[in-house]
């Protein structure tokens, strides 16, 4: 993707999962739906890392949107 993905790109669902994970800070990978959880990585709103799932700056953008 060349630009930052908006609210229109995700589903309500991911939508909610973005924010309770930006919320959060940082969460468990089992916290959410591996599907969401990979469609959310593969946009690059989060990413993996230190044994859970942290928000990316573009994420906390997209989620306060």
């Amino acid at each position: 993707m060349d630009r930052i993905p908006n609210r229109s790109d995700l589903t309500t669902d991911e939508m909610a999962a973005l924010r309770l994970i930006v919320s959060h800070s940082f969460m468990s990978k089992g916290s959410m739906l591996a599907s969401h959880r990979e469609r959310l990585i593969a946009l690059e709103l989060i990413q993996a890392g230190m044994g859970g799932l942290m928000p990316t700056p573009s994420g906390r953008i997209v989620a306060r949107m």
